[in-house]
């Protein structure tokens, strides 16, 4: 397992960045995916046991942690188990080209299996959380960066990235296994109707009161998907800066808070699965 760490900004991730120059993508991605692109599009199949997710530029050096030491952790307690796994949140775009300024998204991907990727998720999760009171450890903090004992519960997250072709199989017929998933991880489900920005990719949003019910969700999902993931070849997201709402409600970083402040004014509304048959069908 190996992992590349970037060079931040130096600043918040919501704003337009310098260029990134100096990083290299991680070597062993090459291994992440199939390609159909024939060296021109992105067109690739992503490999059985690759799993892909969506992180926050600003977040990526709380993933890697100080030297590393938390992917090393991770590749380590997956080694004790007898699990090979390798952990990647890539510096470049799919083509090895510069990320473009401002991109507020990261790719990660985690290699390995079922059991690895479970293990790796219980280490990740506490250092992708985007919400200012939430502190590794479940401590909050009130106004001004104060402790707050008294701080109110907020669900973590986790945004997980999988092919277009692969929705309808985790949504179910009538939303027969979405419903079943809910049920049983109690955990919010939000398939985006939209791929992301000049992909093949969609987001898919859990939230949970409870790491190990989110994990444990992540892996359902993964595993409502497993037999057609591979199956054809799709055009990865490459994380882009884009206008707040230029692409529709993708679930990218970018604008979601844009976004959900839209939805509850009435300024955007949502597109459902319908609506969007009906778009393709035109």
């Amino acid at each position: 397992m190996a992992e590349a760490e970037p060079r931040g900004r130096g600043r918040g991730s919501w704003g337009r960045g310098r260029g990134r120059g100096g990083m290299k993508r991680p070597m062993y991605e090459a291994h992440d995916y199939e390609d159909y692109s024939d060296g021109y599009s992105k067109k690739r199949k992503i490999m059985d046991d690759v799993y892909r997710f969506l992180v926050r530029e600003d977040l990526v050096r709380v993933v890697i942690g100080k030297g590393g030491d938390n992917i090393r952790e991770i590749k380590d307690e997956a080694k004790e188990a007898g699990i090979e796994t390798k952990v990647s949140i890539y510096a470049q775009n799919s083509n090895g080209g510069p990320m473009m300024d401002g991109a507020v998204d990261r790719v990660m991907s985690i290699q390995s299996t079922e059991d690895g990727l479970a293990m790796a998720l219980n280490h990740i999760v506490p250092h992708v959380q985007t919400h200012r009171q939430f502190q590794p450890g479940g401590r909050g903090r009130g106004r001004g960066g104060a402790p707050s004992g008294e701080q109110r519960r907020v669900k973590l997250e986790l945004r997980l990235m999988v092919p277009a072709h692969c929705c309808s199989g985790i949504i179910g017929k009538g939303g027969c296994i979405v419903k079943k998933m809910k049920q049983e991880t109690n955990s919010y489900i939000q398939v985006y109707t939209l791929p992301l920005p000049n992909s093949d990719e969609h987001c898919i949003r859990i939230q949970n009161f409870e790491a190990d019910e989110l994990v444990v969700t992540a892996v359902k999902v993964f595993q409502s998907i497993a037999e057609i993931k591979g199956k054809s070849p799709v055009t990865m997201y490459d994380p882009i800066y884009f206008e707040h709402g230029e692409y529709g409600d993708t679930g990218s970083y970018i604008d979601t808070e844009w976004y959900q402040e839209a939805l509850r004014s009435g300024v955007a509304q949502p597109t459902p699965y319908k609506a969007l048959r009906g778009m393709k069908g035109g």
